[in-house]
């Protein structure tokens, strides 16, 4: 299917002019596109589904001993399991507001002001979630092949689409939203699109502040492609623009622009040097190991614990950190920057008692990642084997593990 992809002339004269590309040149990519979105969708969804009928359930989503709370097992399967954990926090939102909850500040709000306005519900935010999936995996083909061609490209899209995590891309979270706008973002600046550009950047800022680290690539492309210009460098104030936005917002309602940042004490997020949370990382995965490698304690019934994640956490930055490292001559410079600073938010802010909590799904949020991923399986034939051979099952474990409501990232 890869080979059906445009031709690398077709991504080299994107480099060099700013009109769009004829339709015609974009349905090759969108079949593929296509393929790889629905076959991986369906995959995490009959894989949720099975988990939430047959695994037990943690008591935060039904009683011990209960199925679906409602009854209505269909409903659960087909939406409910999606909305665990943080998914409940950005529902509550779309229909309440932040209403006086502090904590709620943590979530941007650009997502839940989406999912209200596809209906408020768990259907609305998991279509919304899909809708941005397709269209950030067809911004990352084009984005990769204009540099790494088509071909990297395609094991890009293949290793982010089944990556253990993907399946937050189903779910009521803001990952889809954010790699749509962040990889359109950086798209639209490679191509020299800036007044997209920039705009879009705001609108990932306003998604989570992970878009304010797309300043680094704006700065960088702007710089090279004209100089101390300050006239151009002005496109790099659009993800300021967006944090200011949220910020003003709080204000009135908070009377502290800040509380964002300040609630974070809330899940005992604290600043440290990175060896020292990698070192605390080690100590609380081989601390945890057990827990992890046991499935009655994985699915145990009752209040959900987070201890078994900590080997988890360690597994996915340590994967994190091999690929930043075996990839740093391949992606580039303007999306290595970008990915090593969304890298550095883990490992410098962790979690007391969970050092690189939710690192399985922040690792997402540095998405160039796959294209260093994608870049060495174009190249190394066996290590497309390795890398399905593990990610398929462990990303079938972590759905599970979500759709049962027990903690993942």
């Amino acid at each position: 299917m890869a080979k059906d992809w445009i031709i690398g002339e077709t991504y080299q004269e994107e480099t060099t002019t700013s009109s769009a590309a004829k339709p015609e040149r974009n349905w090759p990519i969108l079949r593929s596109v296509a393929w790889v979105f629905v076959l991986s969708r369906l995959f995490f969804f009959e894989i949720a589904g099975l988990a939430y009928i047959y695994l037990p359930h943690a008591w935060v989503e039904a009683p011990e001993g209960t199925l679906p709370p409602s009854g209505n097992i269909l409903y659960h399967i087909l939406g409910g399991l999606w909305v665990h954990w943080d998914g409940l926090w950005y529902l509550s939102i779309a229909t309440l507001g932040y209403h006086n909850r502090p904590q709620a500040t943590a979530f941007f709000p650009l997502f839940p002001l989406a999912v209200k306005l596809f209906g408020g519900g768990v259907v609305g935010g998991i279509v919304f979630s899909l809708l941005c999936f397709l269209v950030a995996l067809f911004l990352l083909a084009r984005l990769v092949a204009i540099d790494l061609g088509p071909k990297t490209a395609w094991y890009t899209l293949l290793g982010l689409a089944f990556f253990p995590t993907a399946f937050y891309a189903n779910a009521v979270y803001s990952e889809s939203l954010f790699l749509m706008l962040s990889i359109g973002s950086l798209y639209f600046l490679r191509t020299g699109r800036y007044w997209i550009a920039g705009p879009l950047g705001a609108l990932a800022t306003l998604t989570t502040t992970y878009g304010g680290l797309l300043v680094l690539p704006f700065l960088w492309v702007i710089y090279r492609n004209h100089g101390f210009r300050i006239k151009k460098l002005l496109h790099a104030l659009w993800m300021p623009l967006g944090l200011v936005s949220y910020m003003i917002f709080l204000i009135p309602r908070f009377g502290d622009p800040l509380v964002f940042e300040k609630v974070q004490q809330y899940w005992g997020r604290h600043f440290e040097f990175f060896p020292i949370t990698i070192y605390q990382a080690f100590q609380s995965a081989w601390t945890n190991a057990a827990s992890a490698l046991n499935p009655h304690q994985l699915f145990a019934l009752g209040v959900p614990s987070t201890s078994p994640g900590n080997l988890f956490n360690l597994v996915f930055g340590l994967f994190a950190i091999v690929i930043a490292v075996l990839s740093a001559k391949r992606i580039p410079f303007y999306l290595y920057i970008y990915m090593i600073a969304a890298l550095l938010i883990p490992f410098t802010y962790p979690a007391q008692g969970d050092p690189l909590m939710s690192m399985p799904r922040l690792v997402l949020e540095a998405w160039p990642l796959f294209l260093g991923l994608g870049s060495i399986m174009a190249r190394v034939r066996w290590t497309r084997a390795v890398y399905f051979i593990v990610s398929i099952p462990f990303g079938m474990l972590l759905t599970a593990l979500f759709a049962t409501a027990h903690w993942v990232a």
